[in-house]
C-alpha cells in the first residue's frame, strides 16, 4: 500500500465491506475481507477470526485462513504455549496498543515461533486485534509476509487492518433485519462473537440467570419465555470449528395458534362471521366459535377488532 493512499483505500473498502454483507453470513464476510485486505496492504498469507484472550492461553474460537495450508491451525495448537504473539496480544490490555510483531530474523525468538514459521515459509508476522471486550472474544487478523525480501508492516499498515477491524465487527453487530429480529453469531460453546445490542443483552441476560432458570433450559427455552423464536444456521470452519449465526424472531400474535386457529384467526381478520368461517371450512358454527375463544384467549386480546389490530401489526412488521 502506497503512503498517502490509505484513506481512499480504506474508504472503497468500507464501501464494498457494507455491500457484501447483504448476501454473506458472519464466515464468509471473514473469507472475503482476508482476501480483500490481502491485496489492498499487501500480505502473503492471513489468518482472520475470534479468540478468547483471557489467560492463562489464547483459545481459537473461529477462524478463517488465506493462503496457508489446512494443518495450520491444527499446527500452530502445537505451540501455542511458544508464540510470542499471543503472549503479546494478552498484554494488550495494559499495554495500550493494538498489534505486536515477530521477526524472523529479530532477537525475540522461541522454539515454537521458528518452527511456525520455517513450516510455512514465514518471515514477517504481525497480530492485529481489537480493544478488548470483557463480554466476547476478540476479533484479530494474523498477517504474514514470507520470501527473502520480506518486510514488517509498519504502523500505518498496522492502523489501516486495525481500522478495518472495527468496522468489520461493527457490520456483524449491524441492527437486525426490517421483520424485526436480531442477529447473534455464536461459537460452539454458544459464546457470541457479533451481535447487536439487543441480542447480546438477551444473551447477556442468559448468562446472568444460571441460578433462577431450571438446570435443563436451553437458551432456545430461555428466548421462547421472552417472545422469540429462533433460527439457526450453523458453519463449519477450519479445525473443527464452528460458527452458529442465531436469527432471533420475534413471535407474532399468529405463532401462538395451531395451524386450525391460525386460519380462523386470519379470516376473523379479513372480516369473516363466525357463519361464514363455518361453511368455508365445513365446520360447525359451534366449533369456530370454541375455536375463536381460545383464539382470543392465547392473544390475549377480548375481540374481534384486537385480534385485528395484533395480526395486522404482525404483517405491516414483516413488509418493514
Amino acid at each position: 500500500m502506497r503512503e498517502g493512499t490509505e484513506l481512499q483505500a480504506f474508504s472503497r473498502f468500507v464501501g464494498a465491506l457494507h455491500e457484501v454483507r447483504r448476501g454473506m453470513d458472519g464466515p464468509a464476510l471473514l473469507d472475503w475481507a482476508a482476501g480483500e485486505l490481502s491485496g489492498i496492504v499487501g500480505f502473503d498469507a492471513a489468518w482472520l477470526g475470534w479468540a478468547d484472550t483471557v489467560p492463562p492461553e489464547v483459545d481459537i474460537i473461529g477462524t478463517t485462513m488465506h493462503n496457508l495450508p489446512a494443518d495450520y491451525v491444527a499446527f500452530w495448537s502445537e505451540i501455542r504455549n511458544d508464540d510470542l504473539l499471543a503472549a503479546d496480544v494478552q498484554s494488550m490490555k495494559s499495554t495500550g496498543r493494538f498489534w505486536a510483531q515477530y521477526d524472523r530474523d529479530g532477537p525475540r525468538q522461541s522454539d515454537g515461533m521458528i518452527a511456525l514459521a520455517d513450516r510455512y515459509g514465514l518471515r514477517k508476522l504481525s497480530v492485529v486485534t481489537r480493544a478488548l471486550d470483557p463480554l466476547r472474544p476478540q476479533l484479530f487478523l494474523s498477517a504474514y509476509r514470507g520470501g527473502a525480501g520480506a518486510r514488517s508492516l509498519v504502523q500505518r499498515e498496522l492502523q489501516f487492518l486495525s481500522c478495518a477491524l472495527d468496522h468489520m465487527q461493527s457490520v456483524l453487530d449491524q441492527e437486525g433485519a426490517r421483520d424485526g429480529s436480531f442477529r447473534l453469531l455464536v461459537d460452539a460453546r454458544g459464546r457470541p462473537v457479533a451481535g447487536n445490542a439487543a441480542a447480546l443483552t438477551l444473551w447477556s441476560g442468559w448468562q446472568a440467570e444460571p441460578k433462577k432458570r431450571e438446570p435443563a433450559e436451553s437458551f432456545d427455552d430461555f428466548l421462547e419465555t421472552r417472545g422469540f423464536n429462533v433460527l439457526a444456521s450453523p458453519t463449519a470452519l477450519n479445525d473443527g470449528h464452528q460458527l452458529t449465526e442465531l436469527r432471533l424472531m420475534p413471535r407474532r400474535v399468529v405463532d401462538r395458534f395451531t395451524a386450525r386457529e391460525r386460519e380462523i384467526a386470519e379470516l376473523i381478520a379479513e372480516g369473516f362471521t363466525h357463519k361464514e368461517i363455518a361453511r368455508g371450512l365445513g365446520l360447525a358454527p359451534a366449533t369456530v366459535r370454541n375455536q375463536t375463544a381460545r383464539i382470543y384467549e392465547k392473544a390475549g386480546v377480548s375481540s374481534r377488532a384486537a385480534l385485528t389490530r395484533a395480526i395486522l401489526t404482525d404483517q405491516a412488521s414483516l413488509q418493514g
